[in-house]
Order: structure tokens, then C-alpha cells, then sequence
């Protein structure tokens, strides 16, 4: 029998998961998806985009097409042609890469020739040249195999300097005059990136080599590829990895047509934890791993079947069941972070997604961000939320005792439970969990949500706004907010704050909010649009009655040793003490039907109230005798919706004046009602 069993116990015990994700050595479902422990670690998207100069730099592995820069290899002037020169060697692709797409410097696109001399102003001032080679066996196999980088530093980058097997980045600068230098050179000689295709995935199925931005293809490589996987293909499942990158590469709707149902692109460290990666690679084709009963490795990808199997009432020996959701785990409200083709191949923010039933139930939970990094369109990213949401928040969740008919749920991933009395038929449950005791077989059910699968072009959202390129003009960096808006009539309330910027290139504008007066960080606010000189960011859903503080800068996060670390580049604006009011919209006054009183004893009135959306609650106020409602105080407040209202309230021996006012929720209230003026 193959040994992937024990090889996965082996390692996801190394890995920090413990032995809790796998209650049998055999044929459990990994449900590693929904109800991971910790999230994968790896490099992110703006890590693998910057050069590192290490000697000690992490060997990167490019599945798919990602934007990357590398390791500086070698970095050395010298003069060539007659030119002054800077060579700049970049390490990119462990075990090679397919192609280019697009280059970039210090972050911005350019353009070369046939010869890979930089078009692009400023820097087609310095003869930039940009080159690649694969560094694939047979095809560039010696990354460093570069004649002119030889030719101008014959004993310092020789023969034995092949990088063989890796993908790697030439990049020549040339000196400029003086009066060039501010324009082309500003910061040193730019960063050198890339939009590239790597390596071609390994196919366990047939050995074969499969060059595309499937995740089954990806995942097959980084646990089967004979050089860097762990596994044999005669360990895995094959066919259940064949339907899988099938099912990936059906159409789903997408606007103005369809999209592959699954795309990935992946950059991971050698040195990375493979459940990481694999990790990774199966929450972007929203699938599950588990251990066939032969022993085998199986992987599905996010597509609804019908369970084959059907626990009946009398197969159970002993059951539990009840709400799917513990309250403090409540999630209603996804946030996906994916890899975004708009915003040159960075991290941005899909559209958040909210699980309508879930929020009809407990009503609105924290939103929580969730990495899809792999990820490379917003249709996908929100695709496999909806599906994430569906397993978080199940209706109901059960444990059931089965006798040896329990044993033929062993491989299954889903099983359908028909208990007609408890309104069960033949409903849906995911196999959390399965244990066997030698007699009983212990089986941990959520229930299953087939229609969390569907998908509709509707549901896609909008991609973030396609960056444009900043006019290199005077190096200035500029906000201002010119409106905050409180948006109440697009579910929960939240705050859109829009303004014009003047920028450098590569800025990066950011807006953050938080409650006034809180000591708690800063939160992030979502990026609706930021093109030419305007910009527009939104909050999260807001808490109603709040007030909160805003702040817009230009900045950047980088990792340093205690996390991620923000910069701020400028001084922030800031605006303070934003009121949220979710409704706006009062009830109508109170219509009274009676009064009476003297001073000295006690008033009655009996009205009615506005029984419709905006009614809440009702006040009676009172002032001195003759008094304006302006110096009328609070005596009490009433939350009767009977058809007739009757409060009373004692008149002091010198007198008062009594009014009526109605609020809604959010205490936005009617025009005060006068009850009646009683004199001493």
C-alpha cells in the first residue's frame, strides 16, 4: 500500500496542525478549506515583486503567471562598448520559467524592442536593456549564461557561474549625463520586475509537462514534481485529480462572457512547508483533500455531486445535533484578498461578501479577510467566499453513533441523512470527521449547501480600477478629501470618503478609519477607484450611532520582524468625529386622543403611534408651565406599539408644560406633540 497516509500524518504534525485534522490514519476528509487551524504561510505578492540582495535568499518556484523579481546574483559596473555599465543579475525561477509578458521598472510598466532595449520614457535616456532566460533542461538550462555579462568580468562571472536550472533576469544600465541623472536614475538604477509565466506544471497523471494556470495541474507539481515533491503519482488518486483540474477549466459566467471556473498563479519558497502551498492551492479551486481507503492521496475542486450514500434513522445508534454555529465563531462577512491583474499583479480587496442568511438569523457579524492569493480575478475570489461562508455557517451541525454501517462512509466526502420526524430528507452533510472505536463508527455532520456552489455573472462585483500611469512631473504628493458620504441605502451602513491627489509615480495612496476616541489601530478602508488626480474608498459596514475619524496618506506596508509595517510617505488628512445615522428617516408625530391634569397632580394622555418601519419608541418631556420645548427634559420613555399608548406623569404644585416626540432606531425623531400647558 502507498504510504501517503502516514507521509500526511507526518507532516501536518510537523507542519504545527497536530493530529486533530486527521482523526483516522486512513481515508478521513481533510476539510483543510473551511476549518484550517492557521492560515499557510509564504511569501506575499509585493515581497516576490521586490529584488532581494541576501545571501541567503529563499529559492522561489513560479507555478502560472505572476509578476516576480528575484535575487540579485551579481550587481557590478564596468565599462562595455565603450559605455559605462551596470550589470544587474537576477536569480528568478527555481526550475525555470515559460516566459515574459510584461516588464516593469520601479513598478511601472515599460516597453521594449526586438532586442530588449527599454522604449519608455525617461528610461529609454539610459539604454536600459532587460533580458531573460528560462533556465528550463534543454531549453536555456544555465540561467547565468549570459556571453557580454562574461565578456566584461571574465574572472569574476565564469563558466562555473551557471545557475542551472533556475529562470533568471539580466538587466544593463547605462551611465546618463548629469542633466539626465534626477529623470532616469532618481532613486539608483530602477527595480526590475517581470509579468511571467513559470515553470510548467508536473501532471502526475502522465508524466507529462502542462504549461497554464490550472490549480490541479499546480498542485500535482508541488506535491508530485520529481525534483521538489514528496510524493510518487502512484500515491495519489489519479482520477480523482483528473476530474479536478476538468472541473477547473469549465466555463462559468463571467461578464461579457465566461472564465475558466478556477485559474491559479502561485510564487512559493522552496523551503516552505509543502501543506502551505498545497494549502494554498486548494482554497483557490475551493477544495478538499482526504486519504482514500487504498491509501491514496484524492483531491476534489469546488463542484457540487450529490453524496451515493444515505444514512437512514435506523442505522443510528446514538445522535446529537444542533445550531451549525457557535455564536462566538460567527463569520457573516468575508473580505478575499487576491492577486489583482488591474493593479499590475498586486494584493487588492474583491468585493466583500455576505452570507444574507446567516445575517437574517444573527444579524451582522465582524467582517474577516481571508488570503486567496493564488487568486487572480474577483469573480473567483468571491466565488469561493460564497462557498466558504456556506461551510462556516450551516443550518445545523450533528454527531451520529453508527454501527458497521459506518464503515461505508470511509472515503466518502459527503452523505445524505433521511430522518423524516426532524424534517431531514435526504439532506446533504459534509463528513467533518470520522472516528472508529473497533464496534462504532463516531461521525461529525455540518450540513451541506449545494446552492453555494452556483455562481451568476451578477454576483462577480467590479474589478478594482485599472491603474494609469502618474505624469513623472515635480516629485509632489497631495491629497485632499472633498466629500464624505454616509451610504445607508446599500445594506448596512458605511462611509464613502472621495478627493483628488497629485502624485509621483509609484505612490500608493491609502485611507484608513476607526472609531473616535479608540485606542485601536487603524483598519484599512477598501480602494473603490484611485485613477488620474481623483480617489474613492469606502469603509466596512459601520456600527449606527458611532462616531468615526478618517485619514488619507501616501504610504506602503513592508514585512519587517515584528509584521507587517505601514510607512507613511506623507502627512496624513485627516477628518475627525464622522457621525454614522443608519436612518435618517423619523416617525411620523404622535397623534394624541386625550389629556388631562392640574397641578399638583398628575397628567394622563393617551395617543396613538407610528407603527410603521421608522417607529422605535416615544417620549414624554416636560418644562415649566409657559416654557418652550427647547428647555423641556426627558421624564420617560414608552416602547409600547399597542393601537392606544396611555402614560402618565406627576404636574408639580407650580406647574408644567408636556409634549410627545417619537423616534426611530437610529433617535432621529418627529416634530415634539403638545400634550398640554397646566398652570399652577
Amino acid at each position: 500500500m502507498p504510504q501517503v497516509g502516514p507521509w500526511l500524518v507526518a507532516t501536518w504534525k510537523a507542519g504545527g496542525i497536530g493530529a486533530a485534522l486527521l482523526k483516522t490514519a486512513a481515508a478521513v476528509a481533510i476539510n483543510m478549506a473551511v476549518a484550517k487551524l492557521t492560515a499557510p504561510g509564504g511569501p506575499r505578492p509585493q515581497e516576490i515583486t521586490t529584488e532581494l540582495r541576501s545571501s541567503n535568499a529563499k529559492r522561489i518556484r513560479h507555478l502560472g503567471r505572476v509578476r516576480a523579481s528575484g535575487a540579485v546574483m551579481f550587481w557590478e559596473w564596468a565599462y562595455a562598448g565603450g559605455e559605462r555599465r551596470l550589470f544587474k543579475l537576477l536569480a528568478v525561477a527555481q526550475g525555470g520559467m515559460n516566459n515574459v509578458l510584461q516588464w516593469y521598472l520601479d513598478g511601472e510598466p515599460v516597453e521594449v524592442d526586438a532586442n530588449g532595449y527599454v522604449t519608455t520614457a525617461p528610461w529609454n535616456k539610459g539604454n536600459i536593456r532587460l533580458r531573460w532566460r528560462k533556465g528550463i533542461q534543454g531549453d536555456q538550462w544555465d540561467g547565468g549564461n549570459y556571453a557580454d555579462l562574461r565578456a566584461a568580468f571574465p574572472s569574476q562571472w565564469t563558466e562555473a557561474h551557471r545557475l542551472r536550472g533556475v529562470g533568471t533576469i539580466l538587466a544593463t544600465f547605462d551611465a546618463v549625463g548629469d542633466e539626465d541623472i534626477a529623470e532616469v536614475y532618481s532613486g539608483g538604477e530602477p527595480e526590475v520586475s517581470a509579468l511571467i509565466e513559470g515553470a510548467s506544471g508536473y501532471w502526475a497523471v502522465d508524466g507529462s509537462a502542462i504549461n497554464g494556470r490550472n490549480p490541479a495541474v499546480h498542485l500535482s507539481d508541488v506535491v508530485a514534481n520529481p525534483v521538489y515533491g514528496a510524493l510518487a503519482p502512484s500515491d495519489i488518486d489519479l482520477a480523482s485529480l483528473d476530474v479536478a483540474r476538468s472541473d477547473c477549466n469549465a466555463d462559468v459566467p463571467t461578464d461579457g462572457g465566461t472564465r475558466s471556473r478556477y485559474q491559479s498563479g502561485i510564487s512559493y519558497a522552496l523551503s516552505d512547508p509543502i501543506k502551505d502551498t498545497a494549502q494554498k492551492l486548494l482554497d483557490a479551486m475551493g477544495g478538499r483533500a482526504w486519504i482514500t481507503p487504498e491509501g491514496k492521496l484524492a483531491v476534489e475542486a469546488g463542484v457540487w455531486r450529490a453524496p451515493t450514500v444515505m444514512i437512514e434513522e435506523r442505522h443510528i445508534v446514538e445522535m446529537e445535533y444542533g445550531a451549525g454555529t457557535e455564536r462566538i465563531n460567527r463569520v457573516t462577512t468575508l473580505v478575499p484578498t487576491y492577486v489583482a491583474p488591474q493593479v499590475r499583479w498586486q494584493e487588492a480587496n474583491a468585493d466583500p461578501v455576505e452570507d444574507a442568511d446567516a445575517i437574517a438569523r444573527w444579524g451582522e457579524g465582524q467582517p474577516k479577510g481571508v488570503d486567496l492569493l493564488p487568486v487572480q480575478h474577483h469573480g473567483q475570489a468571491g466565488h469561493l467566499c460564497k462557498q466558504m461562508l456556506a461551510r462556516m455557517n450551516p443550518d445545523r451541525r450533528m454527531t451520529v453513533k453508527l454501527r458497521a454501517f459506518g464503515l461505508r462512509l470511509i472515503g466518502e466526502r459527503l452523505v445524505a441523512l433521511n430522518i423524516p420526524r426532524l424534517g431531514l430528507v435526504s439532506v446533504p452533510f459534509w463528513i467533518d470527521g470520522l472516528e472508529f472505536d473497533g464496534t462504532n463508527v463516531m461521525v461529525d455532520l455540518i450540513e451541506a449547501e449545494p446552492a453555494s456552489f452556483g455562481w451568476t455573472a451578477e454576483e462577480e462585483g467590479e474589478p478594482p480600477a485599472v491603474l494609469t500611469d502618474i505624469d513623472r512631473g515635480a516629485a509632489t504628493r497631495d491629497a485632499a478629501i472633498t466629500s464624505v458620504t454616509l451610504i445607508t441605502n446599500d445594506g448596512p451602513p458605511y462611509i464613502r470618503i472621495e478627493g483628488t491627489l497629485s502624485a509621483q509615480r509609484g505612490d500608493q495612496l491609502m485611507a484608513q478609519f476607526r472609531r473616535t476616541g479608540s485606542a485601536l489601530a487603524w483598519t484599512d478602508m477598501i480602494s473603490e477607484a484611485t485613477a488620474g488626480n481623483g480617489f474613492s474608498f469606502r469603509t466596512m459596514p459601520l456600527g449606527d450611532l458611532s462616531e468615526y475619524d478618517f485619514r488619507v496618506f501616501f504610504g506602503r506596508y513592508s514585512n519587517g520582524s515584528g509584521g507587517r509595517e505601514l510607512h507613511m510617505l506623507s502627512v496624513p488628512v485627516v477628518v475627525n468625529g464622522v457621525d454614522v445615522v443608519a436612518n435618517g428617516n423619523p416617525p411620523d408625530e404622535p397623534v394624541i386622543i386625550s389629556s388631562s391634569g392640574s397641578a399638583g397632580d398628575n397628567m394622563i394622555v393617551t395617543f396613538t403611534v407610528d407603527l410603521g418601519a421608522n417607529y422605535h419608541r416615544t417620549g414624554l418631556y416636560r418644562a415649566a408651565s409657559g416654557a418652550p420645548f427647547g428647555s423641556a427634559t426627558l421624564v420617560k420613555w414608552s416602547f409600547d406599539q399597542s393601537s392606544q399608548v396611555t402614560m402618565t406623569a406627576p404636574i408639580p404644585p407650580s406647574g408644567a408644560r408636556f409634549w410627545l416626540r417619537s423616534e426611530n432606531q437610529s433617535q432621529v425623531g418627529s416634530d415634539p406633540v403638545e400634550v398640554g400647558d397646566y398652570p399652577a
